[in-house]
């Protein structure tokens, strides 16, 4: 899900550029099992969400990736991510979560939103998967 043009630029004014990470096409943001600590906040480019050979959902700007390594503290990454395109996206830790949660409130829905959306992917294919 994309944040609304407003809530992203200012959750990446927020995140200042010393939280910008860079990819080349190819090259992993991070790969399933990985530690996990912060999320990110696509800014230009495109990503893949992937699971063994299996492509979850394409990123575009504006798209959060890896909001469960913040609402699960100590959990391994789910997913891998790897960048399709040159890609840019800010890096938001705990702090600057909870910051943005206390500034931006309608940011946690957001959140929520993307987490909910997912599920509801996850579902729809499991129950493909198995003839339901």
């Amino acid at each position: 899900m994309d944040l609304h043009e407003l809530e992203r630029d200012e959750i990446l004014n927020a995140c200042g550029p010393g939280e910008m990470v860079r990819l080349k096409p190819g090259e992993f943001l991070f790969r399933e099992g990985d530690e996990a600590s912060c999320l990110y906040v696509v800014k230009s480019g495109t990503l893949r969400v992937m699971s063994g050979i299996t492509v979850y959902e394409t990123l575009r700007p504006g798209a959060i990736v890896g909001e469960m390594a913040i609402i699960e503290s100590e959990m391994p990454r789910s997913a891998t991510v790897i960048a399709g395109t040159h890609a840019e996206l800010a890096a938001i830790d705990l702090d600057k979560f909870l910051s943005l949660l206390a500034n931006t409130p309608s940011f946690a829905l957001t959140v929520m939103r993307v987490i909910t959306r997912r599920l509801r992917v996850m579902n729809q294919r499991s129950r493909a998967g198995h003839g339901a």
